[in-house]
């Protein structure tokens, strides 16, 4: 029988975890978390919370915001400090996108919840949060829908809130309303940010940077402490960047977006992100059913029972359509 190949990927990881297994018995080397990257260099913070600037050794492979590694000094006397990452732990998940040329691009690794962010103005795009939900469900972390600039909220725009709800709330996920502007529901948002490591994700605009200045109130302080180890003279949301929260738990704030696809998901990891679909895998008259036109489908005699939205199955169907162009 012809030995499986092992893909560039899981080379590296595979080099990563050795090197990870000999350097523990180094008493110079020090444990690290990765709280951004800037061009060549990672800013990584210590185990006494030091920021760090590190230098990447070659071939450990992409390393991303949230990984956590390990580093040795390459001069301690310094000011700030610098340093080489020599490996990288094994993963927990990493959350990745469709790049240019459709390539993956990570976004950040080890995250427990992914804290996806709409708002009134602008429009809340729902196939674009069944894309986050369906990459949350496959990593697997917790994804919680956050309404902001919900002080905006009139007669006109008030169905969004409503129809948001209608959708998701029933389905089992948590749909939060916040404003920074009325500090609204920003003391229940910390409270499910303790104790976890979460990321903030959503379009451009959605108010997610004010969203962060008032979770982290010394974040000038803390963006000072990032540039000044980057050597830059100021930090802004072009790469993603891990805070610590003061209640517990950290917190990842990622680039907005103008769109964001989940890459190399199949199509049963695109069901699995379906949590209210799952119920009729197996389900359908025809093993191989694509669940768009086949006769004895369970999904479409779903929809045309009332048993589930209907928006949501077509964003269903779309994601499967976007997943074989990629």
């Amino acid at each position: 029988m012809a030995k499986r190949r092992l893909t560039k990927q899981q080379q590296r990881q595979i080099s990563a975890n050795k090197n990870l297994n000999t350097v523990r018995e180094n008493t110079d080397t020090h444990n690290g978390t990765v709280i951004t990257h800037h061009g060549k260099e990672l800013i990584v913070r210590n185990e006494i919370g030091e920021t760090i600037n590190c230098q990447l050794r070659q071939n450990l492979g992409t390393i991303v915001c949230g990984d956590h590694i390990v580093f040795e000094y390459l001069d301690k006397q310094s000011e700030p400090k610098t340093a080489i990452v020599i490996a990288c732990a094994e993963r927990d998940n990493i959350l990745q996108k469709s790049g240019f040329g459709s390539k993956a691009k990570a976004v950040a690794a080890n995250i427990d919840q992914v804290i996806i962010v709409c708002s009134l103005v602008p429009k809340p795009n729902s196939y674009l949060i069944d894309r986050y939900l369906v990459a949350a469900e496959n990593l697997p972390a917790k994804p919680i829908i956050v309404i902001n600039k919900i002080d905006l909220l009139d007669e006109e725009n008030e169905h969004v809130v409503n129809d948001i709800n209608a959708i998701y709330d029933t389905i089992g996920y948590r749909v939060l309303e916040t404003s920074a502007i009325r500090s609204t529901g920003l003391d229940e948002l910390q409270s499910m940010l303790a104790d976890a490591t979460s990321i903030l994700v959503g379009l451009s605009g959605v108010g997610k940077s004010s969203l962060v200045k008032d979770l982290l109130p010394d974040i000038d302080i803390r963006i000072g402490e990032i540039s000044e180890a980057s050597k830059e003279g100021k930090h802004t949301t072009t790469v993603s960047t891990l805070y610590s929260l003061p209640t517990g738990g950290h917190l990842i704030d990622s680039p907005g977006v103008r769109d964001f696809s989940p890459i190399n998901l199949d199509k049963e990891q695109i069901l699995n992100g379906f949590i209210e679909l799952k119920p009729y895998r197996g389900k359908c008259k025809f093993a191989n059913c694509s669940h768009t036109h086949e006769p004895g489908c369970a999904i479409t005699e779903a929809v045309e029972e009332g048993r589930v939205n209907p928006q949501r199955v077509n964003s269903f169907r779309k994601m499967l359509e976007d997943a074989e162009k990629q």
